[in-house]
């Protein structure tokens, strides 16, 4: 897709702000910065509002209006909690550590909702108190659900395994299983009722379900030459029209520079975008200023689109969000640090927001006009898991401001999606280098960065911003960040077969192959460089993560786990041995790897 002259102007604040040459400091009388909603090319909308208004449980989301109140899904604690129409709690439920999304059936007053550490679906009933009722298995790790219209099937996303998962609402059975793209997220089913779409981390498309079967199309989001599409945590369907928010990356600059800057250069290498996907397979996009966006919610009735995200204290509205006239509506302000990680349309049009920071919900009610009134925040309503210092470390991973990044165009959870990464290699002096994965892989790892010259963590962090063109923090918000990156979970391992798994460990801890003489010890590391062929030396990764951490090698040339043990990356000689490995040896050894 070639990009138009359009998209260039609407970029410039973001990707055409020079650095003064010589003095490796931005200029900041060049620099604009994004607006909230500016198109980039001509919108696909129809020349009235659309009719077609689809049931709220048809998309997922981390909230939903219940009554004058609201019911949210809290991933800190784990909590399902019902509000008031004040935002304060009526009723709570323990589903799980990392609670998922939920969807709400009102006719039946029936909630469901996903335990992601639990590999379950938690059907709830919704009254005065939250009872569970029962409970449905599922693949490794559910994230999204959302109900047919006729709210006969349930429709689940499991990240680890990969796939989406129809169940029988009335009995809990399942109906039928498909793959997905790797790091599935959010889903919303059209409102013809003939397929599903859903969104992706790390794939740049939006996986198309057919429900009559689970047949899978890709439908890529719009990208320019020399970048690529990550991030898409969300998606709904605006009349006809998908919209998901989604990241425009440009990993390695077009005319590559010298510099110890991500990209190349000193432009900063990230956009937010918002996609319009045409049924007819038609393409808009824009520009918006909502950074590390997680949110969004359509109110039908007036034709408004709101976006929200982790890294921003703003919500962008787009008013005529179907229409062909499409524009800015009025921005949102949500006070102190929020943390927006959910949008519901409430009655009469109200907004509720999820502020995941402060475990609280905010609530916008119309003006007669039609605009939003001032924001109501709510109490606190459950405590965080985490402690004082690792709470404001897991703030400040998801901030974007000066001290972390030039004009506070990227946050850390921009390019470590959920603490995991985004699959792309970076032009670092002149270098390609990818992003790795932080989450269970830090503690006990040092040192770091590519060529282990960060002893550690705290030096590499400030490396990292310096790369961002940030000022730096402070001693003690470093100290928080680190404690909060050191603490962080795990990435959940695929369901692999254990007979394939216990020989692949065999395989692994061989003489023969040598795997564990440089990866040992409980993160799989020596936590020492080494040559590969006639390269420079390079650290060695912690194989922890290793099914979420594609592509391979430090400058990611080996897209699979086979093409790095068959020695089909740039990077060469790590083992001989491997290379000689059948196809059902080979195989064996994948399915243990992906499982570490």
């Amino acid at each position: 897709m070639r990009a138009p002259v359009s998209l260039f102007a609407a970029l410039c604040g973001l990707f055409c702000a020079r650095a003064a040459r010589g003095s490796g400091h931005w200029d900041e009388e060049e620099f604009v910065p994004p607006p909230p909603f500016q198109l980039t090319s001509a919108a696909i909308g129809g020349a009235r509002p659309a009719t077609s208004d689809g049931p709220a449980h048809a998309a997922s989301s981390r909230i939903v209006a219940v009554d004058d109140g609201a019911l949210v899904s809290d991933a800190d604690s784990g909590m399902l909690i019902r509000t008031d129409a004040t935002g304060a709690a009526t009723a709570q439920l323990a589903i799980g550590a990392q609670a998922g999304l939920l969807a709400y059936d009102p006719s039946a007053r029936r909630a469901y909702v996903a335990d992601r550490r639990g590999d379950r679906i938690v059907v709830v009933d919704v009254g005065d108190k939250l009872v569970a009722r029962t409970t449905w298995r599922t693949p490794a790790e559910p994230y999204a659900v959302a109900l047919t219209a006729d709210r006969k099937t349930l429709l689940v996303t499991t990240i680890a395994d990969r796939t989406l998962v129809a169940f029988d609402v009335a009995g809990g059975s399942e109906r039928w299983r498909t793959a997905l793209s790797a790091e599935p997220r959010g889903l919303a089913i059209a409102r013809d009722g003939k397929s599903v779409l859903v969104a992706s981390l790390a794939s740049g498309a939006l996986d198309q379900v057919a429900l009559d079967g689970g047949r899978v199309k890709r439908r890529a989001l719009p990208v320019f030459t020399g970048q690529r599409a990550r991030g898409a945590f969300a998606v709904t369907f605006v009349g006809d029209m998908a919209v998901t928010p989604y990241q425009l990356e440009r990993p390695v600059a077009a005319q590559p520079e010298t510099g110890d800057h991500y990209g190349g250069g000193f432009d900063p290498p990230i956009a937010h975008q918002i996609a319009f996907l045409g049924a007819d397979g038609r393409r808009a996009t824009a520009t918006t200023n909502v950074n590390e966006p997680r949110a969004i919610a359509w109110d039908a009735a007036r034709d408004r689109l709101y976006v929200a995200g982790l890294a921003i204290d703003e919500i962008a509205s787009v008013d005529r969000a179907s229409q062909i006239d499409v524009g800015p509506g009025k921005i949102a302000k949500l006070g102190k640090r929020c943390g927006a990680d959910g949008l519901a349309i409430g009655r009469q049009g109200s907004l509720f927001v999820w502020c995941s920071f402060t475990r609280s919900v905010a609530r916008f009610d119309l003006k007669p006009n039609g605009t939003l009134a001032k924001v109501k925040r709510g109490p606190e309503l459950v405590a965080s898991v985490l402690d004082e210092q690792r709470h404001a470390g897991m703030v400040l991973f998801h901030t974007a401001n000066d001290e972390l990044s030039s004009f506070g165009g990227m946050s850390c959870g921009a390019c470590h999606l959920e603490g995991r990464a985004d699959g792309l290699s970076w032009l670092i002096g002149g270098r390609e280098l990818q992003t790795p994965v932080l989450a269970g892989r830090i503690a006990g790892t040092a040192p770091f960065k590519w060529d282990g010259t960060a002893k550690d963590l705290q030096t590499s962090l400030r490396q990292t911003i310096g790369r961002l063109g940030g000022s730096g923090l402070s001693k003690q918000e470093l100290g928080s960040l680190v404690a909060f990156i050191e603490a962080m979970p795990a990435v959940r391992a695929p369901t692999r077969d254990a007979k394939a798994v216990a020989r692949g460990k065999q395989l692994f801890e061989s003489n023969e192959l040598g795997c564990a003489s440089c990866h040992d010890g409980a993160s799989f590391t020596d936590r020492d460089q080494h040559q590969l062929g006639r390269g420079k030396a390079f650290d060695t990764p912690s194989l922890t993560s290793l099914a979420a951490s594609a592509p391979y090698f430090h400058d990611g040339s080996a897209a699979t786990l086979e093409e790095a043990l068959r020695d089909r990356g740039r990077v060469h000689g790590m083992s001989d041995a491997a290379m000689k490995l059948d196809g059902t040896q080979l195989a064996q050894l994948v399915a243990f790897l992906e499982t570490l």
